[in-house]
């Protein structure tokens, strides 16, 4: 048995301490300091039914928010369902939207990266002198299961 890997808390352990670090901050009247970037989805397990709650970061996007991400709990969207948000201390619903094909999420890409850096460096994803998207990192993310979601307030 290693030291190292018994001294060390697993990536996902230390993911889900945060996750829940960062949940409690946006549910406080201390959100202020994190939701200009970071938000609060609520959306329902298909098999489950159950509730699952993910800090995300978000860009405004004409009139939607705009969140990319690999992450799971986004295989449990439907087109057009919708989910709860809290956005900012305040809890609105929203229809989702799954984007997954190459030429709209060239199109979004840019602006889920320029609103959050950190979400680009994360998911691989540069952006090009110009501002547009780099296409092969693009499709590397996509083959790691890149998508945009987005979100519009009903």
């Amino acid at each position: 048995m290693s030291t190292q890997a018994s001294a060390r808390p697993s990536q996902s352990r230390i993911q889900r301490t945060g996750d829940a670090v960062v949940r409690s901050l946006l549910r406080s009247p201390l959100h202020r300091l994190l939701s200009g970037r970071l938000l609060l989805v609520t959306v329902l397990g298909r098999k489950s039914g159950c509730e699952y709650t993910n800090p995300v970061g978000y860009a405004d996007h004409d009139g939607a928010l705009l969140v990319g991400t690999t992450a799971g709990w986004r295989r449990n969207l439907r087109d057009g369902e919708a989910v709860r948000v809290r956005l900012r201390g305040s809890e609105i619903q929203a229809r989702a939207e799954v984007i997954a094909d190459e030429a709209r999420l060239a199109a979004l890409a840019p602006v889920v990266v320029s609103a959050n850096p950190i979400h680009g460096r994360y998911a691989g994803i540069e952006l090009e002198p110009d501002g547009t998207v780099d296409r092969d990192d693009l499709r590397r993310a996509m083959a790691n299961g890149y998508v945009i979601v987005r979100l519009s307030p009903v």
